[in-house]
């Protein structure tokens, strides 16, 4: 356990830097059954900073409505935390791709139907 949280802390901070190394490998990231709780924590910062895409922010938020239903009161609270930070995120990555495509209400119309399903 003591490697896992050392890998695990190293590649949080890994994300923080280059994210889209990490992308490819995001479900390697989904919180399994047997987690410790530490080892779901850490997890869920590292889906909230790989949520940088449409694709991968549906993913997240599908995973984490999963979550929800967790029997740990403490993992629950920090996965609506998240829903909340990657909404917000799917807020950023719309407008931005709004402003490139010209459609920004189409885009933040995507971001909304996204964070809300």
């Amino acid at each position: 356990r003591e490697i896992q949280y050392v890998v695990l802390t190293s590649i949080r901070t890994l994300v923080q830097e280059c994210p889209s190394a990490f992308t490819p490998f995001l479900g390697d990231f989904f919180v399994k059954a047997m987690d410790p709780q530490f080892t779901r924590m850490i997890k869920l910062d590292i889906l909230t900073a790989l949520s940088l895409d449409p694709g991968s922010i549906e993913a997240v938020l599908k995973e984490l409505r999963t979550y929800i239903r967790h029997n740990d009161k403490e993992f629950v609270r920090a996965s609506i935390q998240t829903v909340g930070k990657v909404a917000e995120m799917a807020r950023i990555v719309y407008d931005r791709r709004g402003e490139k495509t010209d459609s920004e209400a189409s885009a933040r119309a995507d971001a909304d139907v996204i964070a809300l399903n």
